[in-house]
Formats: C-alpha cells, sequence, structure tokens
C-alpha cells in the first residue's frame, strides 16, 4: 500500500492490492504544508491512516458512513455528530433559511417525516439514526407512498422535501451519501383552476351580498387576484386610496406586489372605518388564523347558492331524501366544483373551483384583454412568464378562438374581413363625424356644437371598453 500526490488534487489518493487486483482511492485528506514541513508530515501521516481505515473497512466490508466517521476521528480526534431518526424532524426545522416557512408548510412536513419514521420502525427496526438511512430504505418508502395512491404532485413534494433535509444534514448525521438523490420525481397531470365568466363573477358577488364576511373576501379575490390568506390579512397601511394603489408583501413567494384597485374594491373598503393600521377585515383575519377551513365552508356555500356543486352531491343528497321520504332538490346547477384524479391518480378529488379560481379569472382576463404579461407578473408576484401562461392563463376554447381570429391579419382568415372591436368601432364613427363637412354659422352653429359635444362622449365610451373585457367561460 501507498500514498500519492497528483497535481490536479489537493488531496491524498491511496493505493492497495486485493485480489491480485490494483485499487485507488480519493482519501478524505488534504495535502497541506510544503515538502518536508512539519504540516505535510501530519498531513501525510493522518492520509496513511486513512488507507488503514478504508483497508480495514474493505475487508470488514464496513458501512460507507463508518469509514466517513473513522477517517474524521483521525483528521480531527473526535466523531462526526449523530442525528437520530428521533430528531431528524426537529434537526429539519432548524435548519437556517433565509426566510421561516410558514406553519401550514411544517405541520404537513412533520407528517411527512413522520410517515418516513414509522416506516422504518416497521421494516428496519434496527436503525436508529440518520447515517443508517440508505438508498434501500428511501426507495421502499416512497413505494409505500405510492401504495397509498398520493398524487404526482404530492409524491413529488416529498421526495423534495426529504432529499433536501437529508442533504442539508448529511455531515451532520455522518452520511457519505444522500439516500434520497437518485430518485426520480413523477411526471404529473395538473388539474388547473377554472377561471369564471364575468356573468358567474357577477352571481357570485351578488350571492354574497347577504354575508357581511364573505363578501369582502370576495370581492378582493375578484378584484386584486391575491391569494386567500394575503386577502383575508389584508391591512390598512397595504392601501393607497390617493394614487388608488394596494401594495402588498405576498405570504407564499414574499415578492412586493402592485395592484391597481378597482372601483369595486373601493367601494368596499369605504364600508370598513379607516384606520391607521391593523387588518381591514378584523373578524375575517381571526377567523382565517384559528380556522381556515370555515372560510373554505362558507365560500362553498356561496358557490352552491350559484350553481357550482358536484353533481354527485346532488345525487347523494337526493339518495337521502329519497330515504326520508322527501322530494329530490331543485337544483341549477352550473358545474362541479370537483375533479376526480382517477384512482390510480390520488387520494382526494382536486378542486376547481375554489377561491383561487377568482385569481385565474383575474389573470386570464388580463391577458385576454391585451395587459402586457410585465404588467400582470407586478400584480401576481409570479417570477416567470411561463408559470402564468402554465397554471394560470386558461380561456375557453371559443375565447381562445376569437383571440387568434381576431389578432391575425385579413388575408389569413378567407372573408377578407376581421370583426371589428367596440373601440375600433367607435373610432370610425369619430372620424366620420369630425369629417362631416362645415356648415354655415348662420344653420350650423348649433348642430356644430351638438356634433363636438357628441365626439366627445364618444370618446370617452371608447376609454371605457379599450381594452375590451373578453367574456371568458369555462369550456
Amino acid at each position: 500500500m501507498s500514498l500519492e500526490i497528483r497535481k490536479t488534487s489537493k488531496w491524498w489518493y491511496g493505493r492497495w492490492m486485493k485480489d491480485g487486483q490494483r485499487n485507488c482511492t480519493k482519501l478524505d485528506v488534504e495535502v497541506e504544508g510544503e515538502p518536508g514541513s512539519k504540516e505535510r508530515a501530519d498531513s501525510e501521516k493522518a492520509a496513511q491512516a486513512a488507507l488503514e481505515i478504508v483497508i480495514a473497512g474493505v475487508k470488514e466490508q464496513k458501512r460507507p458512513e463508518d469509514l466517513v466517521q473513522e477517517i474524521h476521528r483521525v483528521k480531527f480526534g473526535h466523531k462526526i455528530g449523530n442525528i437520530p431518526l428521533s430528531g431528524l424532524f426537529t434537526a429539519w426545522k432548524n435548519i437556517p433559511r433565509k426566510r421561516q416557512p410558514k406553519e401550514p408548510y411544517v405541520n404537513w412536513a412533520e407528517r411527512t417525516i413522520g410517515r418516513l419514521l414509522d416506516y422504518i420502525k416497521e421494516y428496519h427496526s434496527k436503525v436508529k439514526d440518520m447515517a443508517g438511512v440508505d438508498r434501500k430504505i428511501a426507495e421502499g418508502f416512497m413505494r409505500a407512498e405510492e401504495k397509498r395512491k398520493v398524487s404526482p404532485k404530492t409524491y413529488n413534494a416529498e421526495l423534495i422535501l426529504l432529499r433536501g433535509a437529508f442533504d442539508h444534514l448529511r455531515e451532520d448525521a455522518g452520511m457519505l451519501t444522500n439516500p434520497f438523490n437518485k430518485l426520480v420525481t413523477k411526471d404529473q397531470e395538473t388539474f388547473h383552476r377554472k377561471p369564471f365568466s364575468p356573468e358567474e363573477l357577477k352571481a357570485v358577488v351578488d350571492a354574497a351580498q347577504h354575508d357581511p364576511l364573505m363578501r369582502p373576501l370576495i370581492i378582493v379575490g375578484v378584484c386584486t387576484a391575491m391569494r386567500r390568506g394575503d386577502a383575508c390579512l389584508l391591512k390598512w397601511e397595504a392601501i393607497d386610496l390617493k394614487n388608488g394603489f394596494v401594495t402588498v408583501k405576498t405570504s407564499k413567494t414574499g415578492e412586493t406586489v402592485e395592484i391597481p384597485m378597482l372601483p369595486m374594491l373601493r367601494e368596499e373598503l369605504g364600508r370598513h372605518p379607516r384606520q391607521a393600521s391593523g387588518f381591514i377585515f378584523p373578524e375575517l383575519a381571526a377567523m382565517y388564523q384559528k380556522n381556515p377551513d370555515g372560510i373554505n365552508w362558507r365560500l362553498g356555500k356561496i358557490f352552491e347558492d350559484v350553481g357550482f356543486i358536484n353533481e354527485q352531491e346532488i345525487e347523494d343528497r337526493n339518495e337521502g331524501r329519497a330515504k326520508a321520504g322527501l322530494p329530490p332538490l331543485e337544483i341549477s346547477r352550473r358545474a362541479d366544483v370537483h375533479a376526480d384524479r382517477g384512482e390510480e391518480i390520488g387520494l382526494r378529488t382536486c378542486n376547481i373551483r375554489g377561491f383561487h379560481s377568482f385569481r385565474v379569472t383575474w389573470i386570464t382576463m388580463a391577458l385576454a384583454a391585451g395587459v402586457p404579461m410585465e404588467l400582470v407578473r407586478r400584480v401576481t408576484g409570479h417570477k416567470a412568464a411561463d408559470v402564468v401562461l402554465k397554471n394560470y392563463f386558461k380561456p375557453g376554447r371559443t375565447e381562445f378562438s376569437k383571440l387568434i381570429t381576431g389578432a391575425m391579419p385579413a388575408m389569413m382568415l378567407g372573408s377578407g374581413e376581421v370583426k371589428k372591436t367596440p373601440g375600433e368601432l367607435l373610432e370610425e364613427a369619430i372620424k366620420e363625424l369630425e369629417g362631416l363637412p362645415a356648415l354655415s354659422k348662420k344653420a350650423g352653429a348649433a348642430l356644430t356644437k351638438k356634433r363636438d359635444r357628441a365626439v366627445t362622449l364618444m370618446r370617452k365610451v371608447k376609454e371605457m371598453v379599450e381594452p375590451q373585457t373578453i367574456e371568458v367561460t369555462t369550456a
């Protein structure tokens, strides 16, 4: 056995023979000092000891993490710290971060790590610390999650969580490799929220008029594209009534967004006593912090009043009513609020008609009306345009076709004509009026004044309809 130094590396290398085979490995010991110096001698001594440990480990078939511990002990006089599995969640929670995760995510992470520990306890009971978790255990746990029929999105989230946890804690746990590193994420079929049409939005807002707690939440969602938590916890400090803007640091991404204040939102804010600071909707904020599911339930009742209810839900209710001798429900149904993921895809159905639909609706209508992507992203806080287009721009097929057709030149449309927008038609009418020949002073003074007045009014109407809001359906 011998040591060697390579010009291209700062590490010692060791060579030895086994079963007539020549072996070489990089040792976890740096080459230090100049030749002949005490530092070089100490470094060489540590490398020699490390090589002996490696060879002994090969003979005894020691685990790689045990070799790491021994080499660390030779170099520094003590072993690397150990993390027991019982302390895995606490260690993950205490990882230094630029921004601490929100409580719902922490709770979800605790449940996920808890299932991993339960799996190890049941199938690998001798493993008590992180260093004992190998790739076999990692693969086995993720297969167990597949058998639970978690959705691909949940599977990927769990894998990313555990991969990150072991990556950050690996050295402190004395692990040579991350057992989750080579496991791959799944292709996932994403179920997106459906946008509302303007008529549907009006119906939802009208249905909320009798619920003083939900009405402001819905109006904020409709007018700002804010997420539910940010809308519930909206503060007076974020409101600039003079300039007509809402400025909020989003809780999910930490991005600061700027949102022009629409008249409907300004009117709603006027119903609430103006304060120097604090929550605009204190009761709503308190409910969100204590019982967010209660908010979802009340929103669900409003959506149901408008006709957004699962067909299966109606059938189940009517079945119960029939058993009780009651007549079937008379419900004017618009569409389902959940999509079935399929038995092999996920544990639960996916909500496609919830508060987040207001965000999808706002983005879809803004982009369809020609609002530049850069301005939409200033409102939503998204950094990447492809995220907006993939997850939030959801026009129905009819409206999608109209948008494309309206943007193409006449020569591509066959008929030679393009359907003009109200703004374009108004502009033509204005030019016709302005192009009328001058009238005599005696006969035309009054008519000229009326013509000019008509032109002024038409220009105001043109400003109101441009950019035109295009109706978006759920087709």
